[in-house]
């Protein structure tokens, strides 16, 4: 893989992480002299890597590149290099193009693809357990489990102009369509058109689970009566039961808030995009 990155790209300076922070810490140092940021890893490399380039400081940010090699990999999902080899990921980005894609930012940090609160932040810390599990196997037992201990949290929740307050099972917010490696639960997402995707599912028994629950896998869900979908530039969230803890592109986070202020900034992550077939020119 080195040797591909060199061939396509000439001298190439290669770090390696040693524990929690030390890619942001990287992707920090390197930001002003680097031509481009390559993160070899998944999507919790790739969450390190984009928070060290846009807390750098530097004006002109290099692009990031995504070769993946982690589990769910939805980011590299909305960069064509998700189904690819290493060697060939790096041949695909280099003869691609850059485009900038937006940023979300919540509790003073940001995200790049997903931030979740009820069920499926219960998925992110029980994925942990399964991270030596192959494909997105671990993510799918992750889910199933905290299915059966669900619960519905009482929260408001105020997207732009729209509001609505309820007990709520599984709160998504995306900028891209997947999490989790396999749940479209906000299909029609996308990193470059300057809004966040909301999806709120309420209370849920077994009917739904057997009859409904599949289509989530499918993007289908979205006019589902359970099932509420918006589209926003702000996202407010305010907990009735004590502090929140939401996952931020599947990071924990605890801070002992109970309100989450969720922000947009447009355009602001410059990123490589391979072609759609990750074919090399």
């Amino acid at each position: 893989m080195h040797g591909a990155a060199r061939a396509h790209w000439g001298d190439v300076e290669l770090a390696l992480t040693t524990g929690p922070g030390h890619a942001a810490a990287l992707a920090r140092a390197g930001a002003g002299r680097a031509e481009r940021v390559i993160a070899v890893g998944g999507d919790g490399t790739v969450h390190e890597v984009a928070n060290g380039l846009l807390t750098s400081g530097v004006l002109t940010l290099p692009p990031l590149g995504v070769v993946p090699v982690g589990t769910g990999n939805d980011f590299a999902k909305m960069t064509y290099t998700s189904r690819l080899a290493p060697a060939k990921a790096i041949g695909a980005l280099a003869s691609g193009t850059t485009r900038r894609f937006d940023v979300g930012q919540a509790w003073g940090e940001y995200f790049v693809n997903s931030l979740g609160v009820g069920l499926d932040a219960d998925v992110a810390r029980r994925v942990n357990q399964y991270k030596h599990w192959p494909g997105a196997l671990g993510y799918v037992v992750a889910a199933l489990q905290a299915i059966v201990h669900r619960r519905a949290l009482r929260l408001r929740i105020e997207a732009d102009s729209a509001s609505w307050s309820g007990p709520t099972t599984v709160l998504e917010i995306g900028i891209g369509p997947c999490a989790g490696g396999v749940f479209y639960l906000t299909p029609d997402a996308r990193p470059d058109d300057g809004l966040l995707d909301v999806c709120a599912i309420g209370p849920f028994g077994l009917g739904f689970l057997l009859t409904r629950a599949p289509r989530v896998l499918r993007g289908r869900h979205t006019t589902l009566k359970e099932v509420r979908m918006a589209r926003a530039s702000r996202v407010r969230v305010s907990s009735e039961d004590g502090p929140l803890t939401a996952h931020l592109d599947g990071e924990l986070r605890s801070p002992g808030l109970d309100v989450l202020d969720v922000s947009l900034a447009s355009g602001a992550l410059p990123v490589m995009v391979a072609a759609p077939d990750g074919s090399v020119r």
